[in-house]
């Protein structure tokens, strides 16, 4: 997932590359997706020196948890009471790719919600996730037979990821296990709320941008809209929510067959939806 501080925003704001939009989102005004990922890199990097100080905390902060609580040599003389919560909210068993993305999401995400909290109020805060379900609503309505084959895409996407996620473990037998799935509830959250935020977020911008990209490099119409980006993601969210219940049961690969099945699901369904409307001919 790709955040952008609030530092690299006001450089991009004076330098007239983003639009400021009402809910605070921000649109680059660049038209095709590598140059809009190749100018944020520069000017993160061209931000490293100011951010440095905040930088070596949080990897600090990261490398003790590591240290403390994956280290059985220190992790052993801590109580269960207080190890197993901590293991299981950090992430600390996951593998380096889940673990990554939680980190990432709380030093950057997570700490915006919290100032958001703290300046608004929490209820005001979590309006975005109130705004969500109609726009998912409007979204299945407007793409008609397509938006059940979004769903299932998205959802058979999110069951094989979140089975990923908890298949690993350092300790035979450990594997498919509910302390690995905190990683799933964290980024089901956090794409629930960014779509909450309006089709203006970035998150959307990358979307349409690299759809149109891949439209102009197959010499394809290009289709996509928000919609797709609503539902797409939706899926997701919900197919990675799904896979606890299926870890509760001990389905070792329960997401990956689901979760294939929901993808197959969703590549006959038009195939399906074109042969009825044939017969009908």
């Amino acid at each position: 997932m790709v955040f952008i501080p609030k530092k690299i925003i006001r450089r991009m704001l004076m330098e007239g590359k983003v639009n400021e939009t009402k809910n605070n989102s921000y649109v680059n005004e660049e038209d095709n997706l590598i140059s809009w990922l190749i100018y944020l890199g520069k000017t993160g990097v061209r931000s490293l020196p100011q951010m440095a100080a905040s930088l070596a905390i949080k990897i600090g902060i990261v490398i003790l948890f590591q240290l403390v609580f994956w280290w059985e040599g220190i992790a052993r003389h801590i109580p269960s009471i207080i190890k197993k919560p901590v293991i299981f909210l950090t992430a600390t068993y996951n593998d380096v790719i889940p673990k990554t993305l939680y980190w990432i999401i709380i030093f950057t995400f997570g700490i915006r919600l919290f100032n958001r909290i703290k300046e608004k109020g929490f209820s005001s805060a979590m309006k975005p996730l109130a705004r969500l379900l109609p726009e998912v609503k409007r979204s299945y309505s407007a793409l008609g037979d397509k938006a059940l084959s979004l769903l299932l895409l998205g959802g058979g996407l999110g069951l094989i990821i979140a089975n990923n996620f908890a298949s690993y473990s350092r300790f035979s037998g450990a594997r498919n296990k509910i302390d690995k799935y905190f990683i799933a509830l964290v980024i089901s959250f956090t794409i629930s709320y960014l779509m909450g935020e309006g089709r203006k977020h970035w998150i959307f911008k990358f979307n349409r941008l690299l759809a149109s990209d891949l439209s102009g490099l197959l010499k394809i119409e290009n289709r996509y809209n928000d919609n797709y980006t609503y539902l797409l993601l939706s899926g997701l969210v919900l197919g990675l929510l799904a896979d606890a219940p299926l870890i509760l049961m001990k389905l070792k690969y329960g997401g990956y067959i689901l979760g294939l099945i929901a993808i197959l699901a969703s590549i006959a369904l038009p195939f399906l939806a074109l042969k009825k409307a044939g017969d009908k001919k």
